[in-house]
């Protein structure tokens, strides 16, 4: 007569266990860059206000406004912050986000990301991150566009 078996081997334990150790790595990553990528929409939402200011001073002046007190805003880098932004400074129109709030990632603390105005007819476009240059030219008296010091994967992908 045959010994039938009831249950699983040892080795057919371990290898499903392997198995879901692999998936929990990668779910782990992904989850990680879907945080960090969420704490630099702060800093865009927070750069969003900066821009009115900035498209106001450039319609009201011909130029683009040369710091945060010429944009109409205060003085102040810092005055712009939030959980996950440290400052937000205007340099010839051109906005500079530094990450590094009290809640910020490590992997974008200290980091910087840069929008630039671009003259668009009539209407003002921005330039975000890694995107090409657009059609136009800066605004006059803008300051040329930076790169982003942080790793591409996380910026939006608007910015890459």
């Amino acid at each position: 007569m045959l010994k039938r078996s009831h249950g699983f081997t040892l080795i057919e334990l371990m290898i499903v266990v392997a198995i879901i150790g692999v998936l929990a790595s990668l779910a782990i990553s992904a989850y990680q860059t879907y945080t960090v990528r969420a704490q630099i929409a702060e800093g865009l939402n927070l750069a969003a206000s900066a821009k009115v200011h900035i498209v106001d001073s450039y319609n009201n002046n011909g130029v683009a406004p040369a710091d945060r007190a010429a944009a109409g805003m205060s003085p102040l880098a810092t005055d712009s912050s939030g959980a996950y932004v440290s400052q937000m400074s205007i340099s010839n129109g051109r906005i500079d986000v530094t990450f590094g709030g009290p809640r910020a990632h490590p992997a974008i603390v200290g980091q910087t990301l840069s929008m630039t105005p671009y003259n668009s007819g009539n209407a003002v476009a921005w330039r975000c991150g890694n995107s090409g240059a657009l059609a136009g030219g800066l605004l006059p008296g803008g300051d040329p566009h930076v790169a982003p010091t942080m790793d591409a994967r996380y910026l939006p992908s608007a910015c890459r």
